[in-house]
């Protein structure tokens, strides 16, 4: 990969962060007045109008755009099936906990991408692996118990988030050699408006959002399921996995830095150590370059 293919995609790595980062503030303050489902609708028919934009402008790439829905049903079926539930699982534990916890939390990424390689194809995890794994865990049990407002099945809530989104980033490394990273990106809202339209009629109706959760939400839903998540699948167009998950653990950071400007909260400073204890053994998983779980990845790749 040329020098300046890598350098934009570590700059679109870090520029999905920024996005993501400022999601967890917009959606913590709409949610104090929706409840999580009707948010979510909301959420994902703003995010629908973007893409219909997106549409608009690509009209002429439609008709291979179905050709490759075709080709691949089997992975957008499990694809939307699994974003919707983790993504009810984020905006979920974002209304009930603070966003900078979840974010260090969700930072786990990488260690389940190497659990996942582990378990399915027995790629031998190194010392350094084991190593970063240890201390990410235990940056976990400290922020936990440190953090009054997150229980032990919130934290189980966010693994199994974790999880989710970690499978399915291996998925998207691999599918991006034949599916157009926007195309993901439409699919996945589109496919969550209509998943949580159905959901609210069920529960009873739906109802117009004031003014100023209009703004949240179309602000954020801007910046998290377009800007976002393309810029993340963009990035790993140019660069591995690993390498975007190293740039991305600026995340939780941002989401501290964030919700101190704009909602007046922050983190005690156990909770700051706790949550940089995640970040250290992350990244020192995926800092080495003889890690077994590159070469699983890019095994992962060409098969």
């Amino acid at each position: 990969m040329a020098p300046e293919k890598r350098s934009l995609g570590y700059l679109l790595a870090f520029l999905s962060a920024v996005a993501v980062s400022l999601v967890f503030i917009t959606s913590k303050v709409a949610q104090q007045t929706m409840e999580t489902p009707l948010f979510m609708f909301w959420w994902f028919a703003f995010a629908s109008l973007w893409g219909g934009i997106i549409l608009v402008l690509k009209r002429r790439d439609l008709l291979c755009y179905l050709g490759k829905m075709r080709r691949f049903k089997a992975f957008f079926l499990y694809f939307v099936f699994s974003e919707a539930w983790a993504s009810f699982l984020f905006f979920y534990l974002i209304k009930q906990v603070n966003p900078a916890i979840v974010s260090f939390i969700g930072s786990l990424t990488p260690l389940f991408v190497a659990i996942i390689a582990f378990f399915y194809i027995r790629e031998q995890l190194s010392s350094r692996e084991i190593l970063g794994g240890f201390v990410s865990i235990l940056g976990v049990v400290l922020i936990t118990y440190v953090s009054p407002d997150i229980t032990v099945g919130h934290t189980l809530l966010v693994l199994l988030m974790v999880l989710i989104f970690a499978f399915n980033n291996v998925l998207i490394k691999k599918k991006t050699e034949d599916v157009p990273p926007i195309l993901i990106t439409l699919v996945r809202i589109f496919a969550l408006f209509a998943t949580y339209l159905a959901l609210n009629l069920a529960r009873g109706g739906l109802r117009l959002p004031s003014t100023m959760e209009g703004a949240y939400l179309v602000v954020g839903s801007f910046l998290g399921p377009i800007l976002g998540m393309t810029f993340l699948f963009t990035a790993l167009k140019y660069i591995k996995s690993t390498q975007a998950s190293l740039i991305k653990n600026s995340q939780p950071f941002l989401v501290v830095l964030f919700s101190y400007l704009f909602l007046g909260t922050g983190v005690t400073s156990h909770q700051l150590w706790s949550g940089s204890l995640i970040i250290l053994g992350i990244s020192l998983m995926i800092s080495d370059r003889r890690l077994n779980l590159r070469a699983f990845l890019n095994r992962f790749v060409k098969n």
